[in-house]
């Protein structure tokens, strides 16, 4: 069995450290890898360095370029160049655990799953502000193991080749500078009829960038966040479907303005999550009446 791990990269050093725990992956006597590398670099920032490293492995890795700048693009230049009868996608910030890529396996096995998605366990740089590592935010939700969920990430995932090509899917390029992407992609194949579960066991780390490390960036992305849920599950629906949802999320929105209220004179560490929460509600009813969104990539 041949499994294609994929990854997109932009201007990272690191591509080179997430390509070296790929070569330490401990896997099943049948499976085999190649690594599909996607540099979306015009000026191809990243080619030496995968190219270097892939000299250094014992398993192909391939180097490809997507000039525009769209990381849905580069995703679907990922999967065009993929031949594995599962595909795994992982970022170029991360570093895998020895036994991710067989835990995804076996549990796609065991649930019968169309995707997969695994852990992503956030470390903190020595210079992170205390009010970020006691308020959570970077932290994902606990999962179970077998869990079903709708949609999901890119950023430690495993998705059959099979269900790809029956739905004919790719990553929509309306995406490209938003960030979204994966949770459409994996959206749509949710609808197509896909399993979709988690694992528990399998997980990547993945050290918080410097520059995320700032309550400005924190609120442009929860605002994208939910920018990105109301495109790709609500923006098409019915006109009663839409009321609805503004009121369900009307009504959550100024819930969570109270909470942050309340919480407002114990410090950043305690208001942090519910008023990026907030922030999250804020961007889903915006998209509602605004086709204007916060671009991530820009």
């Amino acid at each position: 069995m041949l499994i294609s791990i994929c990854m997109c990269t932009y201007q990272r050093e690191h591509v080179v450290n997430t390509l070296q725990s790929i070569a330490a992956l401990r896997l099943p006597d049948h499976v085999g890898l190649e690594v599909i590398v996607v540099d979306n670099d015009e000026q191809g920032y990243a080619e030496k360095l995968v190219k270097d490293q892939a000299n250094r492995m014992n398993i192909p890795v391939f180097y490809h370029q997507e000039t525009a700048k769209n990381i849905a693009l580069a995703r679907n230049c990922s999967l065009d160049n993929s031949q594995g009868e599962w595909v795994a996608f992982i970022d170029d910030d991360e570093v895998a655990d020895p036994d991710w890529l067989a835990q995804l396996l076996s549990t796609a096995q065991s649930y019968q799953a169309d995707a997969v998605f695994g852990r992503v366990k956030s470390i903190y740089p020595s210079h992170t502000p205390q009010w970020i590592i006691e308020s959570g935010v970077f932290e994902r939700a606990t999962v179970t193991n077998g869990q079903e969920v709708t949609s999901g990430a890119t950023n430690s995932t495993l998705v059959s080749q099979a269900a790809i090509n029956k739905h004919q899917l790719r990553f929509d390029s309306n995406y490209g500078l938003t960030g979204g992407e994966d949770a459409d992609f994996f959206y749509r194949l949710y609808q197509h009829g896909g399993k979709l579960v988690c694992s528990n066991e399998a997980y990547v780390s993945e050290e918080v960038a410097g520059n995320r490390l700032n309550i400005n960036y924190l609120l442009k992305r929860a605002i994208r966040i939910g920018e990105t849920y109301t495109r790709y599950r609500i923006q098409q629906a019915p006109l009663a479907n839409k009321l609805a949802y503004f009121s369900d999320v009307l009504l959550k929105l100024i819930i969570l303005l109270f909470i942050v209220l309340i919480k407002l004179p114990f410090g950043q560490s305690k208001y942090a999550k519910p008023l990026l929460q907030l922030v999250d509600k804020y961007g889903k009813i915006k998209a509602l009446f605004s086709s204007k969104t916060v671009k991530l990539y820009n």
